[in-house]
């Protein structure tokens, strides 16, 4: 294996009042009590996913790492970038496991570990970058960690693809096993797992189900469904507790999947575009990019590309219970630190800035 041993450096970018607008829509208030838009940070592009540890934010897109300090919700600072030298990097997707930080970079068809213990002092500690079969490498779009295993998923550029990798506290990958789709338009969007299981989403709108132990053999099950015209597959993050996979579908919708049976998987409730436009006429639709699991509060936080942030109880999961709806927004990924929310705004084609928005949860 390919070993990287490389120190990035922080270095201050320029920021003032004049770069950081206002993102607060006061001709869209918020739909509920319950979360108010609380401020933002204008970054030069806006992130494809971000992963947070103690009060700061990391959020990745081409060849930068933004670290942000959120510890003051309404007035984020940027502390720096880890920027690649060459310019060759197009970082995707971040996991954040204790104080290592997985990059996934799809350019390179590489893995980068971070040492994170000291996020202001962010180092480089490993890299992987094997072929996985016949010269092929995985381009990593999504990361799942349970115990010693990273689940890396993505492509080989045409199928989708599951690497299995063993994970160490010293930030070594070893490759251990894989799966790739036999289909083209299948690469992995969302991958999760359990103690027996792992379970993935692709981009043409199936949930995969796989044993953890031999995911060489094949697929247990799928679930699909007919998406609404105009409305299609594109699915994206999965995250799961006990017997439930709740599934971003981009345009086709919500999806909770029942996976007490990881050979007959089922679909418990959908919300669909209409489904939704029944409930909330005002609401602009589905375009479900990423997810996040509040499991004290119950409910399910909706990166909706749409221009909002939905609110999912999990005792209702075909109902929009809350939504805010900036008509300027494109949320694209989510996290959470303590109360905050944070969202990552790609605002592709609309005049709104790039960034991240900051939502206080006023109910927790």
């Amino acid at each position: 294996m390919k070993k990287l041993i490389l120190m990035l450096a922080f270095f201050a970018l320029f920021l003032s009042c004049e770069d950081t607008k206002d993102p607060v829509d006061n001709e869209n208030p918020p739909a509920v009590e319950y979360m108010d838009l609380m401020g933002g940070l204008e970054l030069d592009n806006g992130p494809h996913d971000l992963a947070v540890k103690d009060n700061f934010v990391f959020a990745c897109r081409d060849d930068k790492i933004y670290l942000i300090d959120i510890a003051d919700g309404a007035t984020p600072v940027l502390i720096g970038v880890l920027d690649d030298l060459e310019n060759s990097n197009n970082f995707e997707t971040l996991l954040v496991d204790g104080n290592l930080m997985y990059a996934g970079c799809t350019s390179l068809s590489a893995i980068y570990v971070f040492d994170i213990s000291d996020p202001e002092n962010t180092q480089v500690i490993g890299y992987f970058a094997d072929v996985i079969y016949s010269d092929v490498q995985l381009s990593p779009m999504k990361f799942f960690k349970k115990g010693n295993v990273l689940w890396a998923a993505g492509s080989n550029g045409t199928n989708g693809m599951l690497v299995k990798l063993n994970a160490t506290d010293n930030g070594t990958l070893t490759f251990n096993s894989y799966w790739v789709a036999t289909t083209s338009g299948s690469a992995v969007g969302g991958v999760w797992a359990n103690d027996n299981n792992v379970f993935v989403s692709t981009a043409n709108g199936y949930i995969y189900s796989f044993d953890a132990a031999n995911i060489s053999a094949g697929q247990l099950d799928e679930y699909t469904f007919s998406a609404e015209a105009g409305h299609e597959h594109w699915g994206k993050t999965i995250v799961g507790d006990g017997d439930r996979l709740y599934w971003a579908d981009w345009g086709a919708g919500f999806i909770t999947v029942n996976i007490s049976n990881p050979a007959n998987l089922s679909a418990e409730a959908l919300i669909t575009h209409s489904s939704y436009k029944q409930q909330h006429p005002d609401a602009e639709g589905t375009n479900l990019y990423d997810l996040y699991l509040d499991k004290t509060a119950g409910k399910v936080y909706v990166a909706n590309g749409w221009s909002g942030f939905l609110v999912i109880d999990i005792d209702e999961p075909d109902k929009v219970e809350a939504f805010v709806d900036y008509t300027e927004n494109q949320y694209f990924c989510i996290e959470k630190i303590g109360d905050y929310v944070i969202m990552g705004d790609i605002a592709e084609g609309i005049s709104d800035y790039k960034g991240i928005k900051v939502y206080y949860m006023k109910q927790n």
